[in-house]
């Protein structure tokens, strides 16, 4: 027989699992709806190869007469760019190792020198 104290810990001890049960939908919910967002703002690898481009040509621009003086290495390069995407785009990739990867991919692909690899038409970005 259920006495009046009874009832009224029961009463409790639905309410506190029926809370626990509504806030746990809730974050269920957030964190369902915060992955659609991110899934929906990465660019596709044709836009990330052309960023990872646009990073690499800005820095060899940049340490232009360097590199021809020979004081700056490709791998130098490479490092500064790879870190600049991370900055510019760091809802692409997590890290500036993976930047690195890409491209260093694209230099495999297309060769080092920045003639080679930034005077393509497909390197422009549409904005």
């Amino acid at each position: 027989m259920k006495t009046p104290k009874n009832q009224c810990e029961s009463k409790v001890a639905f309410s506190s699992v029926r809370c626990g049960w509504l806030s746990s939908s809730f974050a269920a919910a957030l964190l369902i709806a915060s992955a659609g967002a991110a899934l929906a703002e990465l660019p596709n690898p044709s836009t990330i190869d052309k960023l990872a481009r646009k990073a690499y040509c800005s820095e060899a621009k940049i340490e232009s007469s360097q590199l021809d003086n020979g004081i700056v290495s490709y791998k130098h390069v490479v490092e500064l760019a790879s870190n600049q995407a991370l900055i510019e785009h760091p809802n692409v990739y997590r890290d500036s190792y993976a930047w690195k990867v890409k491209i260093v991919a694209l230099l495999d692909q297309d060769g080092d020198e920045p003639s080679q690899l930034c005077n393509r038409k497909s390197f422009e970005l549409n904005d």
